[in-house]
């Protein structure tokens, strides 16, 4: 719980966001959580941010004038030291709001994974396991809008960063006993490279485009521009991406390939709440599709291929399984069975080069291992003890 007679300073102005900016600088380092809303909103809407330098917890609340550009800068300055907790929304609206891009962020969820904690555990259960502090109070599905925020939800989020540099600090301390934080910290810089944009791109909008599989390589083309057209109007709004066009209608957009309005809205679903910009937009999207190269998904690997991979995989799992163990590492860190089944394949194929696991400490961890499995090189046995399977070379 907060410790006794600690309060918490609300600010609500320029300048004492200024003076935190300059604090947070001076030690180098500083932690940071935001309390947002995401449901009406293109982007997530930051209702209070709360920064953390050396145990003192201010709370910076935008609603009540306080600007959240200082402490967005604070996110992308290269000399200040920015940990966080499973950050990816609260580094994407100081993105797409603040126009920044993060650098030196620190995540507790992805760092505890290589310390023996799972790598998604929400940050009470890593206080606990890691600190043995019990936050005693649950505010997250608070109205974060509404003001006056009540003595309680000042003290959740308080408490969100209260103790993260704490965090921080022991995870760092069990990963160096580990010889593990070069791979934490090079796996925190993979899923927030430094400078990298935290929003996706809008190029990349129809791989999540739901139904989508049984277009042609043709269809797809044109639901790629679609999509991407659907993304920026969405950010331009700041609306849902669905409310503008739901995932089936763009699906039959792209598959009917419509050439002018009438044919646009005979489709279902076309002629509801489209505007006359947007119906030329869409249209132009198509016609951008239809002369863009189709989208051809790779070949599959003949069968004999796939059998073999799809046999050596079941036991690559258990080898992934039994060395994340004995590494005291989260497995959902090193590779998802997407992966696995990927790998076997390439190595099957004899190429390998550009996979995750064939680099870097994954492949020093199990990569190098799965190789030989595939080669023959490597047994799996059963033994009487925990993990109860045993790795030989042969």
């Amino acid at each position: 719980m907060t410790p006794a007679g600690v309060t918490d300073t609300v600010l609500r102005d320029a300048r004492g966001v200024d003076e935190l900016a300059a604090t947070a600088r001076a030690a180098g380092r500083c932690a940071i959580d935001t309390e947002f809303l995401w449901e009406r909103t293109y982007a997530p809407q930051l209702c209070l941010v709360q920064v953390a330098v050396a145990g003192a917890v201010w709370l910076v609340d935008p609603l009540e004038g306080a600007p959240l550009q200082p402490i967005a800068d604070l996110v992308a300055d290269p000399a200040v030291e920015v940990l966080m907790h499973a950050p990816s929304g609260d580094l994407l609206a100081f993105g797409i709001h603040h126009g920044v891009r993060p650098t030196r962020v620190r995540d507790t969820q992805v760092a505890a994974g290589f310390v023996g904690l799972t790598a998604s555990a929400g940050l009470e259960r890593l206080l606990t396991d890691a600190l043995g502090i019990r936050p005693g109070h649950h505010e997250s599905f608070s109205d974060w809008k509404r003001r006056p925020l009540s003595a309680s939800q000042l003290e959740y989020a308080g408490d969100d960063v209260r103790w993260l540099e704490a965090l921080w600090d022991e995870i760092v301390r069990r990963l160096g006993e580990a010889g593990r934080l070069e791979w934490a910290l090079a796996e925190v810089a993979r899923r927030y490279p430094d400078g990298g944009d935290p929003s996706a791109d809008p190029l990349d909008a129809w791989r999540k485009v739901q139904r989508r599989g049984r277009l042609s390589p043709r269809q797809l083309a044109v639901l790629r521009e679609l999509a991407a057209w659907r993304d920026g109007e969405a950010r331009r709004r700041d609306l849902p991406a669905g409310w503008l066009v739901k995932d089936p209608t763009l699906v039959e957009i792209a598959r009917g390939s419509p050439v002018d309005a009438a044919a646009l809205a005979a489709i279902r679903g076309a002629a509801t709440g489209l505007k006359p910009r947007d119906v030329e937009q869409i249209l132009a999207a198509v016609a951008a599709g239809r002369e863009a190269p189709p989208i051809v998904a790779d070949a599959p690997a003949p069968p004999a291929v796939q059998r073999r991979a799809d046999a050596a995989a079941g036991l690559a799992g258990t080898l992934l399984k039994v060395r994340c163990v004995d590494a005291g590492i989260a497995p959902e860190l090193v590779a998802t069975r997407a992966d696995l089944d990927g790998f076997m394949e390439a190595v099957v194929l004899g190429d390998v080069d550009g996979h995750p696991l064939a680099s870097g400490w994954r492949r020093d961890l199990v990569g190098n291992e799965m190789i030989a499995l595939v080669g023959g090189r490597v047994a799996l046995s059963l033994r009487d003890r925990a993990p109860f399977i045993a790795i030989h070379e042969i």
